[in-house]
Parts: C-alpha cells; sequence; structure tokens
C-alpha cells in the first residue's frame, strides 16, 4: 500500500490566532490518523511538537503498541514526519488492509453521524 500522508491545520480560527499553526492533523489517504501539535513542555526548555495516533482498526489493532509507536516528540514540525511516516507504515504493515478498513468505515460513520447532527440542528 502506497502511504500517502497529508497535514492539515487543525484550527483556521482558533481563538487566539497566534496558535494556528501549532495544532496539525496528518491524514492518510483523505482519513485522520494523528494529530501534531506543538507543546511547551517545562518552562526551561523549549517546546517541541508531540505525534499521536488515532486509529480505529478493530479487532486488528490488538497488540499494535508492541509493534510500533502510538506516540512520539520531535524538536520540529520537519522533524516529526519522518517519525511519523515510519510508525504509520508499521502501523499499515501491522493491521493490514482490514484493519485499515476498518478504520475507513469507522471515519466513514463519523462523518455521517456528524452530518445528521448538523441536518437535526438547521431544522430546530
Amino acid at each position: 500500500m502506497t502511504i500517502n500522508l497529508t497535514l492539515r491545520r487543525t484550527y483556521n480560527d482558533h481563538p487566539r490566532p497566534e496558535d494556528n499553526d501549532k495544532f496539525w492533523s496528518v491524514d492518510c489517504d483523505g482519513y485522520y490518523v494523528a494529530s501534531l501539535v506543538l507543546v511547551q513542555g517545562p518552562a526551561d526548555q523549549p517546546p517541541d511538537w508531540q505525534w499521536n495516533f488515532h486509529l480505529h482498526p478493530g479487532r486488528h489493532g490488538n497488540g499494535v503498541s508492541q509493534a510500533t509507536p502510538l506516540s512520539g516528540r520531535a524538536a520540529s514540525r520537519d522533524a516529526a514526519l519522518p517519525d511519523i511516516r515510519r510508525a504509520m507504515e508499521r502501523y499499515l504493515e501491522f493491521i493490514g488492509p482490514d484493519g485499515w478498513a476498518a478504520h475507513v468505515n469507522h471515519m466513514e460513520w463519523l462523518k455521517e453521524r456528524k452530518e445528521a447532527t448538523r441536518r437535526r440542528e438547521n431544522r430546530a
């Protein structure tokens, strides 16, 4: 499977506009798989970038945390990207096509649920 990862801003209208560039989503083939956020650690250290996977591969994900890290840190956003790609490649290898299909189905279900909620709110 060819892995097409895309970064997109999580917030385009964050309450603090100066924070817009600190929150990113990582998509694989158009489906959300991870977050990448600039976080401030201890006051005497510079901030770093933390990434976390959020996949829902159903039963195919059992034991995945032993196969690959599900989170990590890097000094810069660009430095985090190769780590995310390597982890995603291992993750997909572990869960296989069935696990990826389970994640895609879950994301489609979330999308439909969100659209149904929006339709209900617009009728009210």
